[in-house]
């Protein structure tokens, strides 16, 4: 007689098909928490984060290579996202001219990068693994200077300070070794340049990967955040995915949406949801232009070839 699966175990078994499920759609940024039981689920889930981090390390960071990174200055922030402290270097860094302590973090970060911290705090409130960001902090004349940093909510810490702030530099190891002769450092400088430019489209492929139940931004804001122009940002996906963004982006939530409705039992309504489908018809629409059938005619199909 077979054994009847806990609640609790068929809620980390869905887990980790969920996992399976988005590096299926190519999101290898998608990581699960061990709850340190030894366990069989326990160890596939630590396959699965292993596997994935070697799959984005080698696909996706082509300039870890190049480049480590390096402590450049830290901020504290309140609950209410208040400025309660920072490294003494900080006001250096960013040109302050008054103190900025007590003062709201959207006061020294773009629009865009205000967003960007507080939706990362919200989806990744319990999760040990972090990320790196890049912001942007205003700084005079309202330009802006672009850093990488991870943020994290502080634990058992003073009441003052909910968050903390790790703001990192690069440092290219390629150059700690010493002048170059200078056509070996042109060839170099245009390696790097080709190099880089493959980083940011791979970079911004992982992003929609990972935002499929997001609608896109539009390609100006895409720009914004990956730190590059709407045109070269254009240009560059295409030449090198050979498909538009948004022609992309339409593509793999479908795709997602198929495979969903091909391995779950989960309404064909709350996967339209799931893609990022804020109206069922739209999906149904979408996914019969893709697949040459609705999603339930699809389901049904699937159901009986599998039976």
């Amino acid at each position: 007689m077979k054994k009847q699966m806990s609640k609790e175990d068929k809620m980390r078994f869905d887990s980790l098909c969920n996992q399976i499920i988005e590096i299926a759609c190519g999101n290898f940024m998608f990581r699960q928490d061990s709850p340190g039981r030894s366990d069989p689920f326990d160890t596939i889930s630590l396959l699965l984060n292993m596997m994935s981090e070697e799959i984005e390390d080698s696909c996706f960071n082509p300039q870890q290579l190049m480049e480590h990174p390096e402590l450049y200055f830290v901020i504290f922030l309140d609950k209410e996202y208040h400025i309660s402290a920072y490294t003494p270097n900080t006001p250096q860094i960013l040109q302050w001219d008054k103190e900025y302590r007590g003062r709201p973090v959207s006061e020294i970060l773009s629009n865009i990068s205000v967003k960007m911290l507080k939706e990362e705090l919200r989806l990744n409130r319990d999760k040990n693994y972090r990320r790196l960001l890049f912001v942007d902090f205003v700084i005079k004349n309202i330009k802006f200077y672009r850093a990488f940093c991870t943020v994290q909510k502080m634990i058992g810490s003073d009441a003052h300070i909910s968050y903390v702030m790790n703001v990192f530099r690069f440092k290219n190891k390629e150059r700690e070794g010493g002048k170059r002769r200078t056509t070996a450092r042109s060839s170099n400088s245009e390696k790097k340049e080709s190099t880089a430019t493959k980083s940011l489209v791979k970079q911004v492929r992982l992003y929609i990967l990972r935002n499929l139940h997001k609608e896109l931004p539009s390609l100006k804001e895409l720009g914004l955040i990956h730190r590059t122009n709407k045109t070269k940002l254009k240009e560059e996906f295409k030449k090198m995915y050979g498909i538009t963004i948004p022609r992309f982006h339409m593509q793999k939530r479908l795709e997602k949406g198929a495979l969903l409705i091909r391995t779950t039992e989960i309404p064909i309504s709350i996967i339209s949801q799931k893609c990022g489908f804020k109206d069922h018809s739209h999906f149904s629409r979408k996914f019969r232009l893709q697949y040459g059938k609705t999603p339930s005619q699809y389901r049904i199909e699937n159901f009986w070839s599998s039976s």
